[in-house]
């Protein structure tokens, strides 16, 4: 039975500066390139007394020399985000769609030398979680990949329709993030997949038939 390309294909939903490359990280004295609260296409609420912004690790440890950020590149492009304490949030212009699986992954970040907070990334639909995932502990200068899936339900569903959101959570310093990813698999009504066994039940016997 062939089930059409269509019903299964993942789509990956548009986020806006997903690796955090904009703005081009200044630098910082001699303590390293990053900004201070500017996040381009991220609205960021840091904890009191605590910071956000986009840092590259790369030209930070080439400035502080004594410093070793990461033991590798990081996972995309040159930068990453940084959170002191706090959430970084972006709206999505995509809404949630019924009979649909969302996957939402990321990279968490545990630089060399920092003591390593409780953190999450968190799918939204309007104001309600749709998914969150546990704190991970990424090796010293490591990243850890991290997933959550949700799955819609029909379209009589209150949240159908409701804008997407992604959170980054972290409770304290330092947590950085890298590579957003957002795909949606749509999933077949009942009535189609019936539909499907049944042309593929009627495939079957106009082949037996065809062999006696």
């Amino acid at each position: 039975m062939i089930v059409p390309q269509g019903q299964v294909r993942a789509e990956s939903i548009t986020i806006l500066n997903p690796s955090f490359e904009d703005p081009i990280a200044p630098q910082q004295g001699t303590t390293g390139y990053y900004t201070l609260g500017l996040i381009s296409n991220w609205f960021n609420a840091a904890a009191p007394g605590q910071d956000q912004g986009v840092l590259d690790p790369s030209k930070s440890q080439a400035l502080t020399g004594s410093d070793i950020f990461y033991n590798g590149p990081v996972p995309d492009g040159n930068q990453v985000a940084y959170s002191n304490g706090g959430t970084l949030a972006q709206q999505l212009s995509a809404v949630l769609r019924p009979n649909t699986r969302y996957t939402l992954s990321a990279y968490i970040g545990r630089r060399n030398g920092l003591d390593f907070p409780a953190n999450s990334i968190r799918l939204l639909a309007g104001t309600t979680v749709l998914a969150s995932s546990n704190s991970v502990t990424p090796d010293p200068g490591t990243f850890l990949p991290v997933t959550v899936n949700y799955t819609s339900g029909s379209i009589g569903d209150p949240l159908i329709g409701q804008p997407l959101a992604i959170y980054l959570s972290s409770w304290g310093v330092q947590t950085n993030f890298d590579k957003i990813t957002l795909d949606a698999s749509p999933i077949p009504e009942p009535s189609a997949i019936l539909g499907l066994l049944g042309f593929g039940l009627l495939g079957l016997v106009s082949t037996l038939k065809q062999k006696r």
